[in-house]
């Protein structure tokens, strides 16, 4: 009996080490395995989902400087509700575009669609808007860590209606996503994108 409690504790100070040793690599592995972006290629179109007009406006200026599309499509229905208490009232898709007005996207880039307050909502209403103006091929973009949870949502339903789908992430600007650990934002935002993920997997 006591040989095995000595080769159990020895276990666990082994497996410990072991964890311990890696533990940059297996923390990193969190955030890594979200982020599965695609290389850029040139598309008629990029949609810029909700729920970051800040970072994700930014990453689709650069995007659009460097020649990648000529149309922004801005999709978000749910207010920013801090806002009203200096008395205005706005949608995520609202500051995307103006995020892009003024770092002087010209306003006949912008495509503003003030609907949408999930990730499925948004897929549905960008395939349906591609399908109207005969688009064949879009960048998606979200945050860096989201592009996993957004790839197992658009694929399928982009792929039976023969649309490519380039899906990219816009780094944050409060948290390393390879770092994540080191910030209590980064500790929230990776946490709230694994549960979305199963719940994602388990409901649809």
């Amino acid at each position: 009996m006591r040989q095995r409690i000595i080769a159990f504790l020895l276990a666990v100070i082994m497996i410990g080490a072991v964890l311990m040793a890696f533990r940059m690599p297996i923390l990193r592995s969190f955030s890594t395995v979200l982020m599965a972006e695609d290389k850029l290629e040139k598309v008629e179109a990029m949609a810029v989902l909700s729920g970051g007009g800040y970072d994700r406006g930014n990453e689709a200026v650069n995007i659009y400087r460097a020649g990648w599309t000529s149309k922004i499509i801005c999709t978000g229905g749910n207010p920013e509700l801090n806002f009203r208490i200096i008395g205005i009232d706005t949608l995520e898709s609202d500051l995307t575009a103006i995020n892009l007005q003024r770092h002087a996207v010209p306003d006949s880039a912008i495509v503003l669609i003030r609907k949408g307050t999930s990730t499925l909502e948004e897929s549905d209403i960008i395939l349906a808007y591609c399908k109207q103006q005969n688009i064949k091929k879009i960048i998606v973009l979200s945050s860096k860590i989201h592009c996993r949870r957004v790839r197992s949502v658009f694929a399928e339903k982009f792929e039976n209606a023969n649309i490519q789908i380039i899906y990219r992430g816009a780094k944050s600007s409060i948290y390393d996503e390879l770092n994540w650990w080191e910030k209590e934002e980064g500790l929230i935002a990776i946490n709230n994108e694994w549960v979305k993920t199963f719940y994602y997997w388990l409901k649809y």
